[in-house]
């Protein structure tokens, strides 16, 4: 059988003790490889070109002329390739939408479970979105929850194979909207296996596998509101 494909990681963080904490725990996974560290958005565009690793993990809010956001924006135009998950400690709709729209693949918190960061950085590495379920109902105009950073220490551009129809410009919305199948369908008036098919037709135009990278794509697009 042949070996597991290793990820390497960069980790972006202004706080060493963040860094620390996240390089020895994703060290103790086989299949992940931290690969460079970062503090600054200057120096994550650096560690980006010499590096070029699979995924990074990027903090929004660090000192200097560029913050996360701005980051993640130039490096997704650098190398469309490597794959960028905001951590965060803050949960902003602006600062959510910010990062995805600048080419993150995905949002999470930092208090996220290790198993389930572990996991998002898998998904991440093989071109799969992953969201915070607080982020998700950020992008679709929740209200947002205002944090404050405690004190101390991509993706490439989303495109359309083919122009959506009327009705799928429709099921999308409401997929933006959380709306389930059976909602949509009702709303719509038609039938939940119609749905269904617009859903897997959207999904194809899109160029990605499910509802969540759906919501993503067209978000970066402007193809549904968020407000």
């Amino acid at each position: 059988m042949s070996e597991a494909r290793t990820i390497r990681l960069a980790i972006v963080d202004d706080h060493p003790m963040v860094r620390e904490g996240l390089r020895a725990f994703l060290q103790l996974s086989e299949d992940i490889e931290v690969a460079g560290e970062a503090a600054t958005g200057e120096d994550a565009i650096h560690l980006a070109d010499a590096v070029r690793p699979d995924v990074m993990l990027m903090d929004l809010v660090m000192p200097g002329a560029m913050d996360g956001v701005a980051a993640i924006r130039e490096i997704t135009q650098r190398h469309s390739d490597i794959r960028i998950i905001a951590l965060t400690s803050f949960q902003e709709r602006d600062r959510t939408l910010g990062a995805i729209r600048a080419g993150a693949i995905g949002y999470l918190q930092k208090d996220v479970s290790p198993e389930d960061l572990v996991t998002a950085i898998r998904q991440a590495a093989v071109g799969r979105a992953v969201l915070d379920p607080v982020a998700l109902d950020a992008l679709r105009g929740g209200e947002p929850r205002r944090e404050s950073k405690p004190a101390g220490g991509g993706a490439a551009d989303p495109y359309l194979r083919q122009p959506l129809t009327q009705r799928e410009q429709e099921v999308l919305q409401a997929l933006a909207q959380g709306m389930s199948n059976k909602e949509i369908a009702a709303a719509l008036g038609i039938a939940e296996k119609t749905v269904k098919v617009h859903i897997s037709h959207i999904l194809g135009k899109l160029d990605v596998y499910d509802r969540t990278q759906a919501v993503l794509a067209a978000t970066r697009l402007g193809l549904v509101r968020m407000d």
